[in-house]
């Protein structure tokens, strides 16, 4: 728990960019509210848009505190945090760290944006309202979010979790596999309600969700069991500037109208 403080503020600080998005968000959701319940009354966007983020600084402590809790009897490790802090010896090099994290989230993120082109795009022409991440600066400041703070929910939260009662149970052989997978698909779930907002519901809107965040939440997994949570993080931070920066298009209705 020694490192509950550093993890939880800087998480936080990463949730609080993304209060313009978040901001956007909202509007546009209490203004298609008005169109349809013209007489219902809802609270002002910057108490919603507070209330989002004092939830997200609650899931996140929560996240933290039971993770490095649990952590110490899974074999999970923060392998760079701790050697910085407390000179700990890694069982790999520095430079194999970086360059594992940071490559494998530029490759992955390749990879999904080239199967979201070549397989999903064309088959979504519904458009239930302005995509979130609008414009580049928009994803660079949601890479903070998912770098680090859906890392922290997921694989510090999630998965360590799922290891540990695996472990408990006597599942040792399978049970870092199973935290994986179990949160790579609690990763992809938690992108449905968005994506269903944005493209409208559909067969092709969940599969292109749930199997393109699956593949990310595998090899977020895969790092955070090998190489620490920084790996993940820094992978995921990697791939959404791959995403949402680099080869992000310029407007929603471009891509998605023909």
């Amino acid at each position: 728990m020694e490192h509950f403080w550093l993890i939880w503020l800087v998480s936080v600080l990463c949730a609080l960019c993304t209060i313009p998005i978040q901001s956007n968000v909202i509007r546009q959701q209490v203004q298609l509210q008005a169109a349809i319940y013209s007489t219902k009354k809802v609270p002002p966007v910057t108490v919603m848009v507070a209330i989002m983020i004092i939830q997200s600084c609650v899931f996140l402590a929560l996240a933290t505190a039971i993770g490095l809790w649990l952590m110490p009897s899974t074999g999970l490790r923060l392998w760079m945090l701790d050697h910085w802090v407390s000179r700990t010896e890694l069982p790999f090099s520095t430079w194999s760290f970086w360059t594992v994290s940071i490559g494998s989230g530029i490759a992955v993120g390749l990879l999904v944006k080239w199967l979201d082109r070549s397989f999903f795009q064309q088959h979504m022409t519904t458009i239930m309202g302005k995509e979130p991440i609008s414009s580049r600066f928009f994803g660079f400041l949601s890479s903070f979010y998912g770098g680090v703070c859906e890392e922290v929910l997921m694989r510090l939260g999630v998965m360590t979790v799922v290891v540990f009662l695996a472990q408990k149970m006597g599942w040792l052989g399978s049970s870092y596999w199973l935290g994986i997978c179990v949160a790579a698909i609690v990763f992809a779930v938690s992108h449905l309600p968005t994506n269903y907002m944005t493209y409208g519901k559909g067969r092709v809107v969940t599969v292109w969700t749930m199997l393109l965040n699956g593949i990310l939440g595998i090899l977020f997994g895969f790092l955070y069991w090998r190489y620490g949570l920084e790996a993940a993080i820094i992978s995921h931070f990697s791939a959404d500037i791959v995403l949402h920066v680099i080869l992000k298009n310029k407007t929603i209705e471009s891509r998605r109208s023909k």
